[in-house]
């Protein structure tokens, strides 16, 4: 059977169970039960990630929410765009060496209410990766996008993490997104 590893934060740990049933008799569907965080955190742990789950076929993969955080009103982002570009290269990088197909998952929106995050500088992080990795001929899968179809349904009380129909509608788009390559 083929192997899915999912990557990415807390929007994705929320996601997990729902591809694994989906996808349950088509392929083994895994991950880190750890937050993938913020981009440094994950190529921390990328290859970490792979070797205790096992080589993949499939990686579906993102960062981006924790980076776009601000703190407090008198920091900037946590991580900067030219940071975060440099981080998520060479994550892709290492994610190549597994010979796995790698997806790559725009940032999910937050709720307009959100006072730490804010969707033009979400918007601004995801046109500068889609770039990347247009020009890595690395398949993309558009979250935000599905999300922004409804944030209202979509989006949870704490204006970032998604309610059970926003995580059941990002499941469908992933298994969707990986399905080709099983």
């Amino acid at each position: 059977m083929k192997k899915v590893l999912l990557l990415g934060d807390s929007i994705r740990i929320a996601y997990m169970p729902l591809v694994q049933t989906k996808l349950s008799g088509i392929a083994e569907v895994v991950g880190p039960e750890d937050n993938g965080r913020f981009a440094k955190y994950t190529l921390w742990y990328a290859d970490v990630w792979i070797e205790t789950h096992g080589k993949p076929d499939v990686i579906h993969w993102n960062n981006g929410i924790w980076d776009v955080y601000h703190h407090s009103t008198e920091h900037g982002v946590f991580t900067s765009l030219e940071e975060y570009v440099r981080t998520i290269r060479q994550i892709l990088d290492r994610l190549k060496r597994s010979g796995a197909s790698i997806i790559w998952a725009t940032t999910t929106p937050v709720s307009p209410n959100n006072v730490n995050c804010d969707n033009p500088e979400i918007d601004k992080y995801n046109e500068t990766i889609l770039a990347l990795m247009r020009s890595e001929n690395v398949a993309i899968n558009d979250l935000n996008a599905i999300i922004k179809q409804d944030l209202g349904a979509y989006i949870g009380e704490d204006h970032l993490h998604l309610t059970p129909q926003g995580s059941e509608a990002c499941a469908e788009a992933v298994a969707k997104a990986v399905l080709p390559y099983l």
